[in-house]
């Protein structure tokens, strides 16, 4: 049987492991959204400048398109749920218990092994995606936890 290119294309990206991010921002009315992602880039050291990429077709899209600020949140190792949580389609609203604030203003989850704030720098369309790119204004991270991964689907 053979497979669609787009299926194989999947298949064969999937053998690249990734960490898990959820990315947050606040949302017009004051509440707090969360996306899952895995693609996530380091582009610069000096300045530190970030990239991530989110599908057109999400229903966060105009969320994280129009928000002047955005956090990077490097999952723990243990934070499965999470990860399912904010992968799904619908609000993604993140309870504010479960956040802080740093330099932007952006949420921050709070159990995070490392997150960075960051203030929108660009956004550039590319295939079927927005590339997000953001100026990191500050950072925070707990180096002796282990942080999520997702290899070959999992």
């Amino acid at each position: 049987m053979e497979i669609e290119p787009e299926q194989a294309y999947r298949r064969a990206m999937s053998a690249f492991a990734t960490g898990v991010t959820v990315v947050s921002a606040a949302r017009g009315d004051g509440r707090m959204s969360g996306i899952t992602v895995n693609s996530l880039t380091s582009v610069s050291l000096n300045p530190p400048i970030m990239l991530w990429c989110l599908a057109n077709s999400s229903n966060a899209f105009p969320v994280f398109t129009n928000a002047a600020a955005f956090s990077l949140n490097i999952l723990r190792s243990d934070d499965h749920e999470v990860a399912q949580r904010f992968s799904r389609r619908g609000d993604r609203i993140i309870p504010a218990d479960q956040t802080c604030t740093m330099e932007t203003g952006a949420p921050v989850l709070t159990a995070a092994v490392a997150s960075l704030d960051c203030r929108m720098r660009l956004r550039q369309p590319m295939g079927d995606h927005e590339v997000i790119y953001g100026d990191v204004v500050a950072y925070r991270g707990d180096p002796g936890v282990d942080a999520l991964g997702f290899f070959r689907g999992k």
